[in-house]
C-alpha cells in the first residue's frame, strides 16, 4: 500500500510526475508512456502513482489542459497588443496556433492520429464534445476581439473562424503526407491564405 506523503511532498510529487509525462511524451507519446515509467522518473513506485492520478489518461488530460490555457493567453496577449495593426494581429494569431500544433511537445503529440484516436477512446466520456464546445467558446469570443480591433474583414463568418484550430491539427496530423522538408513551407502558405481569405472586405 503506497504510503502516506506530507503536504510539501505531494506537491513535489505531483509536479516532478507531471514534470516526466511531458518529458516522457516528446519521446514515447500518449500511447506507448507507461505509468512505471513515470513513476520511476518522478522517483515513486507504481502503486504511488495512484494517489496523485486516477490513470496516465488524468495526466495527460491535466496537462493538456494546462497548454491550452497557456496557448489561449498567449493568443489574447496578442489581441490585446495596442502596438500591433489589426492585420499583424491576424498574422500573430495564425502563426501561434499553427506554431502550437506543429512545434508544442504537448499538442503536437495530437497530431498523431494514432496518439489522438487512443487518447479520444481512453479519456472519460462526452470528453471531446465538452472540448469541442469550450473551443466554439473561446474562439468565437476570440472573434469577436479581433472584429473591435477591425483584424477582420466583414464578411468573414464566425462559424469558419472557429475552426481555426481544428483546421491547424488536421494539416499538422497530415504532415507526414505533406512531407517534413516542405511542411513549414506549406504552413507558410496556409497562414498567408488564411490572412487574404479572413482580411477580405
Amino acid at each position: 500500500m503506497p504510503r502516506a506523503f506530507s503536504a510539501a511532498e505531494a506537491q513535489h510529487i505531483r509536479a516532478a510526475l507531471l514534470a516526466a509525462g511531458r518529458v516522457l511524451l516528446d519521446s514515447s507519446g500518449f500511447r506507448k508512456t507507461t505509468i512505471e515509467a513515470l513513476a520511476k522518473r518522478a522517483g515513486i513506485s507504481k502503486g504511488s502513482f495512484y494517489v496523485f492520478f486516477a490513470n496516465k489518461e488524468a495526466l495527460w488530460q491535466e496537462l493538456l489542459s494546462t497548454a491550452e490555457t497557456q496557448l489561449r493567453n498567449e493568443l489574447l496577449a496578442i489581441v490585446d497588443d495596442a502596438r500591433l495593426t489589426g492585420q499583424a494581429c491576424l498574422r500573430a494569431v495564425l502563426e501561434t496556433i499553427f506554431a502550437a500544433v506543429t512545434h508544442h511537445p504537448l499538442l503536437r503529440a495530437l497530431a498523431d492520429p494514432a496518439d489522438m484516436a487512443w487518447l479520444l477512446r481512453a479519456l472519460p466520456a462526452n470528453t471531446l464534445a465538452r472540448a469541442q464546445r469550450d473551443d466554439v467558446q473561446f474562439f468565437g469570443r476570440l472573434y469577436r476581439r479581433l472584429r473591435k480591433r477591425q483584424a477582420l474583414g466583414t464578411a468573414v463568418p464566425r462559424r469558419v473562424f472557429v475552426l481555426l484550430p481544428a483546421a491547424a491539427l488536421a494539416q499538422a496530423q497530415g504532415r507526414h503526407l505533406i512531407g517534413e522538408e516542405h511542411f513549414d513551407e506549406w504552413v507558410a502558405f496556409e497562414i498567408d491564405a488564411w490572412c487574404a481569405r479572413l482580411q477580405a472586405p
